[in-house]
């Protein structure tokens, strides 16, 4: 059966997880970016869950609503959060100087997968394509994980403004690794 899948998967999707884990390992070193390329992950996985969720919020409405809300508490969560330890904004060179984490790679394959999983179900089962009792979780996830990556982004933008240069001073749950502790 998992050959069966594999083998019908179309060869586009392996190149979307081959661009994505590119994106992902990006995230796993010490890393100076402008503000603009900072977005970029937020943004493109704020793409990938609409598009997953696009046929959902023609069927089921309340979808699209579910997925707003939790896209506002994803951002709500870590927007007002602290700058990872070691993040800086250098204004000589108008980047920021961000550490590496796994974390992002972690949340990444955890999208792919499940918009993965999703779609072999639905292909199985298409009843499923209208099921709010599959719609609405998808929703809240696809939401929720765009919003977390949106709010990440957004907090270490509050760095690039006048009088934050320097490092941060508080941890954040995202710079995991690298010998950092995990703060709550």
């Amino acid at each position: 059966m998992i050959v069966l899948i594999l083998s019908h998967t179309p060869v586009w999707v392996w190149g979307l997880l081959a661009a994505l884990m590119a994106l992902g390992f990006s995230q796993t070193r010490e890393r100076r970016l402008s503000s603009w390329r900072l977005l970029m992950l937020p943004l493109v996985l704020l793409g990938l869950g609409l598009w997953s969720m696009a046929p959902g919020f023609r069927v089921l409405p309340l979808s699209a609503l579910v997925w707003l809300a939790a896209l506002g508490a994803g951002v709500a969560l870590l927007a007002g959060r602290p700058a990872p330890a070691g993040a800086a904004w250098l204004p000589a060179e108008q980047r920021l100087h961000l550490p590496g984490s796994w974390v992002p790679m972690l949340l990444i394959l955890v999208i792919f997968s499940l918009r993965y999983a999703a779609n072999v179900g639905m292909a199985f089962n298409p009843g499923w394509r209208t099921a709010p009792e599959l719609l609405l979780p998808l929703a809240l996830l696809y939401g929720g994980f765009s919003g977390i990556f949106l709010g990440r982004a957004l907090a270490l933008l509050k760095l690039t403004r006048a009088g934050a240069a320097g490092p941060a001073r508080s941890p954040l749950w995202w710079s995991a690794g690298r010998g950092q502790p995990l703060s709550h």
